[in-house]
């Protein structure tokens, strides 16, 4: 995003807390009240689509962004089926996976519960970039909602963001490769006993 730099000032960055991401942006956007200056920070894509999260961290700008800064989208969200209730959460050639339950977001002036906020991780076997991208999904308490709003309540705040160091597939191969290589090694190399026996 680099149209960021254009609107804050020098030494400002986009670092919303939960509360504000809830109450804030995502109530206006299913309320469909204008929020100065959103269009700049938090954009409309489908995070469940065939995009890859890192062609989309790329696409966003995320490549020009500081330590510590995250992008921020709305999305829809889509169900596996018409009548069920299970949600699809493919995206690109993996899918995000739920790391917990998720927790409540409250509003700090009525201490109550606005929305929830839910941590995601990238999953695909084999792939470099498992395990390096989390996405938090943020969803509105529709008892908050006004009662005459036409918009779905499927729609939700999300956060993407980038998972430091390695990816858990590359983790985890290299450290197959090193248990084989020792295996290997100590299959070839000669024991203490066997020297003794051949004296």
């Amino acid at each position: 995003m680099q149209e960021r730099s254009r609107i804050l000032p020098v030494g400002c960055k986009f670092l919303p807390s939960d509360e504000q991401l809830v109450h804030y942006y995502l109530f206006n956007k299913i309320s469909g009240i204008p929020t100065p200056f959103a269009e700049y920070f938090v954009k409309d894509v489908d995070l469940y689509d065939f995009d890859e999260p890192w062609d989309i961290w790329k696409r966003f700008g995320g490549t020009n962004l500081e330590d510590g800064e995250d992008i921020y989208f709305f999305t829809r969200l889509k169900k596996k089926s018409i009548n069920g209730s299970r949600i699809d959460r493919k995206v690109g050639s993996g899918a995000w996976q739920g790391e917990a339950a998720g927790k409540l977001v409250r509003s700090c002036n009525f201490n109550r519960p606005i929305g929830s906020k839910k941590r995601f991780r990238y999953e695909k076997d084999n792939s470099p970039h498992n395990g390096c991208w989390i996405m938090h999904e943020y969803t509105m308490n529709a008892s908050l909602l006004p009662q005459n709003h036409h918009c779905s309540s499927d729609c939700v705040l999300c956060r993407l963001r980038k998972n430091g160091g390695q990816s858990v597939g590359i983790k985890d191969s290299r450290k197959k490769i090193k248990i084989d290589k020792q295996v290997e090694d100590n299959d070839h190399q000669p024991t203490g006993k066997s020297n003794s026996r051949k004296r």
